[in-house]
């Protein structure tokens, strides 16, 4: 009846706006059913282009011994060693994120070099893409959108060099930031509920499994903004069950973390090892401060410093678009940080823990780099897609000298974004040392020999698996078994015949993985029958095993074993 409408009407004019629940937005004229399917399917294509584009590039980065130990190790679990009994890992396991993921690359393309190219696109393509999402947050429409955009634009084109190698390259702390986001889109998502804290506990628990950063980039983050949270509202405990249970949630996942790598290494599984922990003085941290800017720089594909040619210098230049607007994005965080949502006060006090722990560690930044920082890329990208898209927005109607000048800034920055993805996809890929020296042993019947660290996996690997080259270094002036990535039986002078030894010049002499010189196996082994220049390497081969040479497998001392957690955990 047009009097019940006409009632109606006036009864919702009276009712104050802040009573009225939010209500999506009405559908433009001309939408349709049909319709829906564009936005999933337009993501999908924009994903398999992504993944394409960075697949490309990964092939670009030879694969290091690093990720080709990962694959043997995932090698290992998809025939059956799921416990990885009798290796011994870095301080690094990836056991509950990159290795079950090589495990499924490898079940569908064997084991091969290009398991780590695969395996290292997917896991940044899911970076980007969550980012992505966590960006977008509960904003719909073209706001949605230009989130979304702006986020996944800040990570879209990692630097040619190095930052193709710590984004692009073997598993490293880039693929922590998978379950990390995961947490962090929980807690944007789901309203308070009593899963919620149980989600967040498993899902920080298999992180930190995985990679002992989680404690610093995840738990400990969640600890102080919950209990931020509580001590601000004040009320009973009863009203505070959800940040309460969020930060017992995180306790807990931290030590049922602790609790199964030791479980498994008492299980006879693998064995992790952990740096001492240690803290630097005021000069180191001055040192790590300005490896902080360079690892950010690069890291934002924004590192301009030593660019082989102008051209690199000014598209790096152009990166540092993306800095300002993840600075920018942390300010106004910090400016509004006791009334911000939830998942921006983790993501700020993470950054900030991440940062803090890196320049009072005592780890040496010239192993680091930019690696254990790498958390630094996706948080100030989500920042920047949440806090500044709307104040880059807000300024187009305020005069028409802003949009003049800010929305052709905008369109240029982002073509050359997409231009430099682009154009590191199409270069062509150059063969590393590592598989033209697997090829050569295997043309010449060489089965099972010893090498530096950065020469034996990826040697392995290259030849799938053909060629068995295990990790030695030098202690004093003698060949000695190296424990670090590797498995104990490949060091078994009953199970294998090692009778060459594979020495690089590009080995970095630096502890602990300093690759024995021709003359310590000459000092170990005795005079070789014959010695062979391959690729820039010497491949020297003795009519003998080596391995009874070779001092037995050593034991770990108690403190470096699985089950100990640190600031100096982050050197991987």
């Amino acid at each position: 009846h047009p009097m019940t409408g006409t009632i109606i009407s006036a009864a919702r004019r009276a009712i104050p706006a802040r009573w009225l629940l939010d209500r999506e937005p009405a559908r433009p004229p001309g939408w349709s059913r049909k319709r829906r399917w564009l936005p999933p399917v337009t993501f999908a294509a924009s994903g398999v282009l992504l993944f394409a584009v960075y697949l490309r590039q990964a092939g670009l980065a030879p694969a290091s011994s690093d990720g080709a130990a990962n694959a043997l190790q995932a090698w290992d679990m998809l025939h059956g060693n799921v416990l990885l009994r009798g290796w011994s890992l870095s301080d690094v396991s990836f056991y509950t994120t990159e290795l079950p993921q090589y495990a499924l690359v490898e079940a569908v393309r064997g084991l091969n070099s290009g398991i780590v190219h695969v395996a290292a696109a997917m896991t940044y393509l899911l970076v980007v893409l969550l980012a992505a999402v966590l960006a977008r947050g509960r904003a719909r429409g073209p706001e949605g959108l230009a989130r979304a955009l702006l986020a996944a634009g800040v990570m879209l084109a990692p630097q040619p060099g190095d930052g193709r190698l710590v984004l692009l390259s073997s598993p490293d702390h880039v693929g922590t930031q998978v379950p990390l986001l995961l947490v962090w889109l929980v807690l944007d998502r789901a309203r308070p509920r009593w899963w919620v804290p149980v989600a967040v506990a498993a899902l920080l628990a298999l992180a930190q499994i995985a990679d002992p950063l989680v404690l610093f980039e995840g738990a400990a983050p969640l600890v102080i903004v919950s209990t931020v949270r509580m001590c601000r509202r004040r009320g009973p405990w009863r009203r505070q069950w959800f940040e309460l249970s969020l930060a017992a949630g995180s306790i807990i996942a931290v030590a049922a973390a602790n609790l199964a790598l030791t479980v498994i290494r008492h299980a006879g599984g693998f064995v992790v090892q952990v740096p001492r922990v240690a803290l630097t003085g005021i000069g180191g941290i001055a040192i790590h401060a300005w490896y902080v800017v360079e690892g950010v720089l690069l890291l934002y594909g924004a590192d301009f410093f030593g660019q082989p040619t102008v051209a690199a210098t000014m598209v790096a230049l152009l990166h540092l678009a993306g800095v300002a607007l993840a600075a920018w994005a942390l300010v106004r965080a910090l400016r509004r940080f006791l009334d911000a949502e939830m998942v921006v006060q983790v993501l700020t006090v993470a950054l900030i823990v991440l940062l803090a722990a890196y320049l009072t560690s005592g780890t040496a930044p010239q192993l680091s780099r930019a690696r254990e920082i790498a958390g630094v890329l996706p948080i100030g990208a989500v920042l920047a897609g949440r806090l500044v898209t709307g104040r880059l927005a807000a300024a187009l109607p305020a005069g028409r000298r802003a949009a003049r000048w800010l929305v052709p800034a905008v369109a240029a920055t982002a073509g050359c974004y997409v231009g430099a993805a682009v154009y590191g996809a199409v270069q062509p890929p150059v063969p590393g040392p590592n598989q033209l020296v697997a090829s050569w042993l295997q043309a010449h019947h060489l089965t099972n020999g010893i090498a530096g660290y950065w020469e034996a996996s990826s040697i392995t690997v290259e030849s799938a698996g053909r060629v068995q080259v295990s990790a030695v270094c030098r202690a004093g002036r003698k060949v000695r078994v190296f424990r670090w990535e590797a498995k104990k039986s490949w060091y078994d002078r009953r199970l294998h015949d090692d009778s060459f030894f594979v020495y690089s010049p590009r080995d970095a002499r630096s502890a602990p993985f300093d690759s024995p010189s021709p003359a310590e196996a000459w000092a170990t082994f005795g005079s070789p029958a014959a010695t062979y220049q391959v690729a820039g390497d010497t491949v020297m081969v003795w009519h003998q095993n080596l391995l009874a040479a070779l001092p037995p497998w050593p034991p770990l001392p108690p403190s470096r074993l699985a089950g100990t957690f640190g600031a100096g955990a982050l050197l991987g």
